[in-house]
C-alpha cells in the first residue's frame, strides 16, 4: 500500500523539497573591503530538462552584477556537461560536436562563453554521463576558445590557484596516471584566496565494464587522483584548498546513503580521497550529480551516520546540481522518502537553480539561486575557514537513518 501510495504521489506531480529559514530575495551583494572571488557553480547542465534557458538568464544577470561592482567570477562546470539525446535520462549519447545544440545546455554555453571572451575563467570537471558515454578525453581542451566547449580542462585531475583579481593559474596537472607542477605564475598578486583540487570521482565510482579501454582509461585516472593527493599533501599551502568532484562526500538527496540511486557517501570515495579529507588538505567540497541545491557548514554528522567514522576536520559541503533539470520535476527521486537518510543540510533546495561561493580569506558564503513559481530567490549559509580540528570527543547524531532527528537552531 505504501509503494502504491508513492507511486500515485509520484503520478500526480512534481515533489519540491527546501529546508531553511535563509531565502530571501536574489540580490548580488556588494563588494566588501576584503579581496572576495564568487565561484559560480553548473552542475549536470548535460540533464534533460526544460530550465536550462530560465537559469541562463538569471546566470546571465548575476554575472554582468559582479562585473558592475567588480567582483570577479570564476564558473566551474561540475560533471554531467554534455547530456544524452533520445528518450529516458540515459538515452543515446551526445556527440561532443553536437553537444550545445539543445536549448538549455545552448543557452547556457552562450552565457559562459560570453563570460570567457569578456576575460573570465571558466573551468570543468568530469561527471558519470561524460565517463559513460565512453569520451572523458574528448571534453579536455586548454581553454574555452580553444575547442568546442565552452571551459578549460587540462586533465581529468588537476589542481588551480584562484586570485583576488579572479585569474586563475594551474598549479598540478595529470596524465598517464602521473602528476606535474604547472607553470609559474608570474603575476604581480603573490598568494592566491584559494586552491581547487579537481578530481575525476567517476573514474572510481562508476567504473566502465572490466577488460575495455575504457577501463584501462579509467584506473589511469583513479592512478593520477592518489598521486595528485599525495603531491599536495607533501606541499601545504597557507591558502585553504576546495575538493572539487562530481559525487559529493555526502548528499541529502537521492544519490545520498540511504537515498533511491545511494551511491554519494564518505566510505564510498576512494581511499586517497577519503585520506586526504580526513587529514584536513580540504576546507570545504564542491559537487553535484544529485539535482539539487545544497549547502551544509559540516559533513561531520553525515559521516558518522552513514560511514559510522569521525573525521578529524570540518569539512563544508556545496552541491549544485539543477542547472537544467531539477528533481522538483514529477518522478520519484523528487519524493522524501527516498532521499538520503546520512545528511541534514541548513540550506537545500531541489529546485531549478545554481549556487555560488563568495571566497574570501577568513570566510566563504554559499549562495543557492533557485527558481519557485517563477521567480529567483537566494539564500546563503556563512562558513569561516581556518576551523579548528574537531575534539577528540564529541557528542553523536542519531545514528539510525532519520531525516528529521539532527537538533537544528530554531532560525533555520
Amino acid at each position: 500500500m505504501l509503494l502504491a501510495g508513492l507511486l500515485t504521489t509520484t503520478a500526480l506531480g512534481a515533489c519540491a523539497i527546501e529546508r531553511g529559514k535563509q531565502w530571501g530575495p536574489p540580490v548580488v551583494p556588494p563588494l566588501p573591503a576584503v579581496p572576495e572571488v564568487s565561484l559560480v557553480l553548473l552542475g549536470d547542465v548535460g540533464a534533460k530538462g526544460r530550465s536550462g534557458p530560465a537559469t541562463a538568464v538569471e546566470l546571465e544577470r548575476v554575472l554582468a552584477e559582479h562585473k558592475r561592482r567588480g567582483r570577479p567570477a570564476v564558473v566551474l562546470w561540475l560533471g554531467d556537461n554534455i547530456g544524452p539525446v533520445g528518450p529516458g535520462d540515459l538515452g543515446r549519447c551526445t556527440a561532443p560536436a553536437a553537444a550545445w545544440r539543445a536549448k538549455g545546455p545552448a543557452a547556457l554555453s552562450r552565457v559562459v562563453r560570453a563570460h570567457a571572451a569578456a576575460g573570465g575563467a571558466v573551468l570543468a570537471a568530469l561527471g558519470e554521463q561524460d565517463w559513460r558515454c565512453g569520451q572523458p578525453e574528448l571534453e579536455l581542451q586548454p581553454g574555452p576558445g580553444h575547442g568546442p566547449h565552452p571551459w578549460a580542462m587540462p586533465g581529468h585531475n588537476y589542481a588551480f590557484a584562484v586570485y583576488p583579481d579572479g585569474h586563475v593559474r594551474v598549479t598540478m596537472s595529470c596524465a598517464t596516471g602521473l602528476c606535474a607542477p604547472g607553470p609559474k605564475d608570474m603575476s604581480p598578486e603573490t598568494s592566491p584566496l584559494v586552491e581547487l583540487v579537481v578530481v575525476d570521482s567517476a573514474a572510481w565510482l562508476v567504473p566502465p565494464a572490466v577488460n575495455t579501454p575504457a577501463a584501462a582509461r579509467a584506473d589511469q585516472s583513479v592512478a593520477e587522483q592518489e598521486a595528485l593527493l599525495k603531491a599536495l599533501a607533501a606541499a601545504p599551502s597557507p591558502w585553504p584548498r576546495l575538493l572539487v568532484s562530481h559525487h559529493p562526500l555526502e548528499s541529502a538527496g537521492p544519490h545520498g546513503v540511504g537515498g533511491l540511486y545511494s551511491d554519494s557517501g564518505y566510505y564510498l570515495h576512494a581511499a586517497p580521497v577519503r585520506r586526504a579529507v580526513d587529514a584536513g588538505l580540504f576546507a570545504g567540497a564542491l559537487s553535484a550529480h544529485d539535482r539539487m541545491l545544497l549547502a551544509t557548514a559540516d559533513i561531520g554528522p553525515a559521516t558518522k551516520r552513514s560511514s559510522r567514522y569521525w573525521l578529524r576536520h570540518p569539512v563544508f559541503q556545496v552541491i549544485s546540481g539543477s542547472a537544467s533539470a531539477p528533481d522538483s520535476r514529477g518522478g520519484a527521486r523528487g519524493l522524501w522518502y527516498f532521499q538520503g537518510t546520512a545528511l541534514k543540510a541548513e540550506l537545500q533546495t531541489n529546485r531549478a537553480g545554481f549556487a555560488e561561493l563568495y571566497v574570501r580569506e577568513d570566510s566563504v558564503s554559499a549562495v543557492l539561486r533557485r527558481r519557485r513559481a517563477g521567480r529567483w530567490g537566494a539564500g546563503t549559509v556563512t562558513i569561516p575557514l581556518g576551523r579548528p580540528p574537531h575534539p577528540a570527543e564529541s557528542p553523536s547524531p542519531v545514528m539510525d537513518p532519520c531525516l528529521y532527528c539532527d537538533p537544528v537552531p530554531p532560525r533555520q
